[in-house]
């Protein structure tokens, strides 16, 4: 199922986001280029897991990238995933003798999942505009997704406005029917997913450049999870955020630059979160290549949603033992570093994230929630330009 890539999505996406202190130009180098990324959970906790599973999931990433110029003022970004999962899921979370316990499926899910997506872009002297289509499946799951974004330059290319729109559609088809016959009335329900940002990048000066910008998701269908016991949610949900990005280039060793970046999360269902994130890029070169090695750090906290419980047979009209719907908080640590030489780039990434109710600091919980997220991320990339 989608949301299984959670982590993967949220770190791809926060890493991601651009911004540099240089106008956009058509790119005039085609692009081949292939990472692979190792995904692993820590186990849960041999004394609240009541099953005999405790491991979690571990995921292989296999991706492809193309991009080429098309003409004078097109580009076109072609990009193809391939996944692998396999280990077990957390069903359900209940106190019991005042102590809260994990119920796990058991080692059940081994999974593939592809994914295609094509962004082609017009570049104009003031901007650009581009679009997105992209395709995913796997084993109980389908999505179709498109997208549109552009960006519109003015007073001397200083300041840019930007914004961008998108749309999926989900469908479900819950594995293991036979083994859990409850979730053959999932089958064929769906999700949509529509998105609206808008933002500004405005230059300070040559070394120092701001982005802030707002952003609206609405949701609506199915948003339950069919693979945990005792989960009923809003068939609607709305989300809200406010993002301000900051980029400093320093003068340090040969060529620096600070990345601050924050984020303010709200949606109906009662989450309220912020995410900090530090980095800190630094450039070595030599007479042949050229180094650059970025650590990172992130700190995240989130309220729960109105309707988490962890009561074992919940009556209300809504309900969920999701520990993605609980108050907790989460810190990263990251390093990321690249290698240049003549037309060749490779990378080693590395990123470590763990979760627990007591990192929110503010409103933090009581109760423990022993399916919180531990995970390591290793990646190794190579891309060639010419």
């Amino acid at each position: 199922m989608k949301s299984k890539h959670n982590a993967l999505a949220a770190l791809a996406a926060a890493a991601s986001i651009p911004l540099t202190a240089q106008a956009e130009v058509t790119p005039e180098d085609q692009v081949i280029a292939y990472r692979y990324s190792q995904y692993s959970e820590d186990d849960n906790p041999r004394e609240r897991t009541i099953t005999p599973e405790t491991g979690r999931y571990d995921i292989e990433v296999h991706q492809l990238r193309h991009a080429r110029p098309l003409g004078e003022d097109w580009y076109i970004d072609s990009q193809m995933q391939y996944e692998t999962l396999s280990g077990a899921s957390p069903l359900q979370t209940y106190e019991e003798d005042g102590k809260s316990v994990l119920v796990t499926s058991g080692a059940t899910i081994d999974e593939q999942r592809f994914d295609l997506k094509v962004s082609p872009k017009r570049y104009f002297d003031d901007g650009s505009l581009g679009g997105t289509l992209a395709y995913s499946t796997e084993n109980d799951y389908e999505s179709i997704a498109l997208g549109a974004d552009g960006s519109l330059e003015l007073f001397d290319k200083h300041t840019t406005l930007l914004a961008s729109f998108s749309a999926s559609y989900d469908t479900l088809s819950p594995t293991d029917i036979d083994e859990y016959p409850a979730r053959e009335e999932f089958d064929g329900k769906n999700k949509r997913i529509v998105s609206l940002y808008q933002g500004v990048s405005q230059v300070i000066d040559k070394n120092r450049v701001i982005q802030v910008g707002a952003g609206l998701t609405h949701l609506s269908g199915y948003l339950s999870d069919p693979y945990k016991t005792y989960d009923l949610r809003p068939d609607e949900r709305d989300q809200f955020t406010i993002s301000a990005l900051y980029r400093h280039f320093l003068n340090v060793g040969d060529g620096a630059a600070l990345h601050a970046d924050y984020r303010l999360y709200s949606d109906d269902w009662g989450i309220f979160s912020h995410t900090l994130t530090a980095r800190w890029a630094q450039s070595f070169n030599t007479s042949s290549m050229q180094f650059l090695v970025t650590p990172l750090v992130r700190y995240y906290r989130q309220t729960e949603a109105d309707f988490y419980t962890l009561e074992r047979f919940p009556a209300d009209e809504f309900y969920s033992s999701d520990s993605r719907l609980s108050a907790f908080g989460a810190i990263t640590i990251g390093l990321d570093t690249r290698a240049q030489w003549q037309n060749w780039t490779l990378s080693l990434d590395m990123q470590y994230y763990t979760s627990d109710e007591e990192l929110g600091l503010i409103e933090t919980s009581d109760t423990e929630t022993p399916s919180l997220l531990t995970y390591t991320i290793l990646s190794f990339g190579t891309e060639y330009r010419y």
